[in-house]
């Protein structure tokens, strides 16, 4: 997911949104540990899941500013897909990997689960490894095997859909046409009732959220150099990225009324906003450590659930020793009980635990796999012709 910064067709690094798309992985990583604890009683923990539409709309904003114009260009789709298949689909391929290994482990065995049942049974089924192979997840009857991983199969297949939009009709510079032609279909399913939740339409709601990104990118394209961008100093800028960030913050929260449809559009505002780097919040974003979660941001998507479910596994072996420690129990889905602050130190120990074996997983397995990828898709074609590989964001 990371190729130390997006970068638009121009070369700009958008660094403020890599570390907002960390800060985001991260939130995910503790949604996924509900709790007895004070930091999930929030309702903004709670809502986490609203994470995976921003990275819809961060998508369309970063594909849209390395590769909108050169798609409605002539830059081959097939190209296209090849390039983004190198970059998401390495780590995809080894969480699968992992994974299965866990089960033949449990079977030679017997080693419990705590989420699972028998090996390869439930979530880990036999039956749903090729969706996950084929990047269907979300079209599988059951639950995939490396569960957020779902997101990354609808994105894919909305890879292929702008691809062929945008070349197909050759919109050149002109990202509008191209993000309507995605926008519309959502609205099509909300008039049909069309169930959100199923493939048909988790992806056209991915759609929908790339479209906002790819407008939200073309307007900062118009932005940038003209007489309001030279007008806009430091002292608005920071209260603009301050409000947005409030305006965000406050809406995921409150998910669930009659405001939620704003959810995609204030986070396609945060986006555009957060783009400019003028403010003194886009500062305390580009500070290494921030960077550091931009750039472990895909690598702690896609690992952190195996690791979730491994530690719920030592706490349910821990529990029935009489440990102080939080117990897991099952309530539709896994949830910590025990003391408050035992709970809330927990969540913050697995979440750096996350993210010291996301570095790994980036050093050795992602950033070697894209590199690889890249040198094989481009075999033969000059480095000048080949845009820089932009952040996946989910």
């Amino acid at each position: 997911m990371t190729a130390k910064g997006d970068r638009g067709g121009g070369g700009q690094r958008y660094v403020a949104l890599d570390s907002l798309r960390g800060i985001a992985a991260c939130l995910v990583v503790i949604f996924h540990m509900p709790s007895d604890g004070r930091m999930w009683g929030t309702a903004f923990v709670q809502h986490g899941f609203l994470a995976v539409t921003f990275f819809f709309v961060l998508s369309g904003f970063v594909i849209g500013a390395t590769y909108g114009e050169r798609l409605g260009t002539g830059f081959p789709v097939r190209r296209f897909m090849l390039l983004r298949l190198g970059r998401i689909y390495p780590l995809h391929l080894f969480a699968i990997a992992v994974i299965f290994a866990w089960e033949i482990l449990r079977l030679i065995t017997g080693w419990p689960a705590f989420r699972e049942g028998a090996a390869f049974t439930g979530n880990t089924d036999l039956g749903q490894l090729p969706y996950n192979i084929l990047l269907l997840q979300k079209f599988a009857p059951y639950v995939n095997w490396n569960r957020p991983s779902w997101s990354i199969g609808i994105e894919w297949w909305t890879y292929l859909i702008f691809a062929v939009t945008i070349a197909g009709l050759g919109f050149r510079r002109k990202l509008y046409p191209t993000a309507a032609l995605l926008i519309v279909p959502a609205i099509i399913a909300r008039l049909l009732r069309i169930d959100p939740e199923s493939g048909v339409g988790a992806t056209i709601d991915c759609m929908m959220n790339f479209g906002l990104g790819l407008i939200v990118y073309q307007l900062h394209t118009a932005f940038r150099g003209g007489r309001h961008d030279a007008r806009l100093g430091r002292g608005v800028a920071t209260v603009l990225e301050a409000a947005t960030m409030i305006l965000a913050v406050w809406l995921v929260s409150a998910f669930g009324g009659r405001l939620s449809p704003a959810i995609a559009p204030a986070f396609a505002l945060v986006v555009a906003v957060f783009s400019l780097e003028r403010g003194l919040v886009s500062r305390l974003l580009v500070v290494r450590p921030m960077l550091l979660l931009g750039e472990l941001s895909y690598s702690i998507y896609m690992i952190h659930q195996f690791i979730l479910d491994r530690g719920f596994d030592l706490l349910g072996l821990a529990a029935s020793g009489g440990s102080p420690l939080p117990r897991p129990h099952m309530e539709g889905r896994i949830v910590l009980t025990g003391d408050p602050v035992a709970c809330d130190l927990y969540i913050l120990a697995m979440l750096l635990i996350v993210i010291a074996l996301s570095w790994f997983s980036y050093r050795v397995i992602e950033t070697p796999a894209r590199l690889w990828s890249r040198r094989l898709v481009n075999h033969g074609r000059s480095a000048k012709v080949t845009p820089p590989d932009p952040t996946a964001a989910f």
